[in-house]
């Protein structure tokens, strides 16, 4: 057994302590610090999001600050790094360890909006944010993301999807579905229960009685309106439902063969007090029509003149008030009183009929001339007389 002096034993234990210094100053050394107490050829330790990747060379960003790392990351995706700072600006770093950590090690930002598809993707609060990336989602979805912003992008690293707006706001994505009824610029859609105004694309066209579903950018103005983007936002989906004249509501579509009883812009019908738009016909034609109901009115989808009216019978022995008919004779004789009001008395060798020649039609026949007329049956002096609505429905000798 080997025995020790006490100067040995003194010497064995400054030694010693000496060792355990030069370990502990090592190790402070080489201990990572946080990058603002850093310095050139410091080893840090810093945790962030991946801003840009190209290559080898990446950006991770903590909300404050950001390092250069020479290693190829995820876009979006959180990095705890350790290395070795290299440049006295605090931004290039040699990465001695990378690890991927939750996104929840960071003090991310919050923000709630909803997902939008342009020239890019966006995040609509209604204010636009340009997002890194496009979402898994529906496009107009209501959605809370998690990032950082960086540049001009909001960098998401997570988010939580929560469902297409129930109401239309002002400036964000709404949806609806309903049936055309208009389909001028601006469409027009009955959704049931409202009116709703719709901005289409450059060339997207769609039909009176399109069932459609339409996403787009509300505007609340006195009446809702969408602006849309895309013409993939705009889905056919069915068509309006067809009922008999008569027993449509707003958005269907009226079917019905009937008589003109007013020409014009718009036509009056013998079957509905509602107007039809969008067909041209003369009095007393019989037309068959699919059309489709406003407010109030019908417009034309389509319309064809079923029975012209020069093909009605000749009604002088067969009168029948409430319903436009034709007339065709002689003239026998006319008489034309002070105020420019006329009577003429016409022929078809069984039967004779009177004439009402008002001043403002502007038509007086001559004695044997052959007359044709379209107007409606009525009385004068308690006996049947013919009276027509305009100059457009009366011909003579063939000439109208």
């Amino acid at each position: 057994m080997i025995k020790l002096t006490k100067l040995e034993i003194v010497l064995i234990a400054v030694s010693i302590v000496s060792i355990l210094l030069l370990y502990l100053i090592g190790a402070e050394a080489t201990t990572p610090v946080p990058l603002e107490r850093a310095e050139r050829g410091s080893l840090i330790n810093f945790t962030g999001v991946c801003v840009y990747s190209q290559n080898d060379f990446s950006v991770l960003y903590d909300g404050k600050d950001t390092i250069v790392l020479y290693d190829a990351l995820k876009m979006d995706k959180s990095y705890r790094v350790v290395g070795k700072l290299l440049d006295e600006s605090k931004h290039s770093v040699e990465a001695l360890r990378i690890n991927e950590v939750p996104y929840n090690a960071l003090n991310l930002d919050s923000i709630e909006g909803a997902f939008w598809i342009d020239s890019s993707c966006y995040l609509l609060t209604p204010q636009r944010i340009k997002l890194s990336k496009c979402l898994n989602i529906t496009k107009g979805e209501k959605v809370k993301v998690y990032g950082l912003f960086y540049g001009e992008r909001f960098h998401v690293v997570d988010y939580i999807p929560k469902g297409l707006l129930k109401i239309p706001i002002n400036g964000m994505p709404f949806k609806i579905r309903g049936i055309v009824i208009r389909n001028t610029s601006p469409i027009t859609i009955w959704n049931g229960s409202e009116e709703i105004d719709a901005y289409l694309p450059y060339k997207t066209k769609l039909e009176l009685g399109d069932e459609v579903e339409i996403m787009g950018i509300a505007r609340l103005y006195s009446t809702l309106t969408l602006y849309v983007n895309s013409p993939s936002d705009v889905k056919v989906i069915g068509k309006a439902k067809t009922v008999p004249v008569g027993k449509e509501t707003i958005g269907e579509i009226a079917h019905g063969v009937c008589q003109v009883t007013k020409d014009g812009i718009s036509l009056g019908l013998n079957c509905t007090e509602l107007k039809l738009y969008g067909f041209s016909a003369n009095f007393g034609d019989i037309i068959e029509f699919y059309g489709i109901r406003r407010r109030n009115s019908l417009y034309c989808i389509e319309c064809t003149v079923k029975i012209p009216r020069d093909e009605l019978p000749n009604s002088i022995c067969n009168p029948d008030f409430g319903t436009p008919l034709k007339i065709h004779g002689k003239v026998e004789w006319v008489k034309v009183y002070k105020n420019g009001f006329g009577l003429a008395n016409v022929t078809n060798e069984e039967c004779w009929i009177l004439v009402k020649l008002p001043k403002s039609l502007g038509v007086y026949p001559e004695v044997n001339e052959t007359l044709t007329a379209f107007g409606f049956y009525t009385t004068y002096r308690e006996a049947p007389a013919f009276e027509i609505p305009s100059r457009d429905d009366i011909c003579l000798n063939g000439s109208c």
